[in-house]
């Protein structure tokens, strides 16, 4: 499972689906000979669609459901935890204090700019 392919191929799989149907039925249109043969590729391409606009689904409903329980948890847990994790790290690995430093730089609130926040 590719979480970005999958989105892409959600995207342009019916694009692509059409591209291939329009120059087949376009062939089966030059060489008629009393049969539509085209209906076949597109029942093909239209599962080929189906699968991936699925796929596309699951990996955006997974990533929706993931990011909706970081934040109740976090609405929950999170200043309390963040500042017993940073002090853990500061106690068991001091050489990454300093990239904790920097990264919680980054917070929703704004940056730190010389001990206070910036607006």
């Amino acid at each position: 499972m590719n979480p970005i392919k999958d989105v892409v191929q959600a995207v342009t799989m019916p694009f692509k689906a059409l591209f291939v149907i329009g120059i087949c039925w376009a062939v089966n249109a030059m060489t008629y000979n009393g049969r539509w043969w085209v209906w076949w590729v597109v029942l093909g391409m239209g599962i080929a669609t189906l699968v991936a606009l699925g796929r596309g689904l699951r990996t955006l409903l997974l990533g929706f459901v993931l990011w909706w329980v970081g934040r109740k948890l976090y609405a929950r847990y999170g200043d309390a935890v963040r500042e017993r994790y940073d002090a853990w790290v500061r106690r068991a690995n001091p050489g990454w204090a300093q990239f904790g430093d920097v990264v919680g730089t980054m917070r929703p609130e704004g940056p730190i700019v010389g001990g206070t926040r910036a607006h």
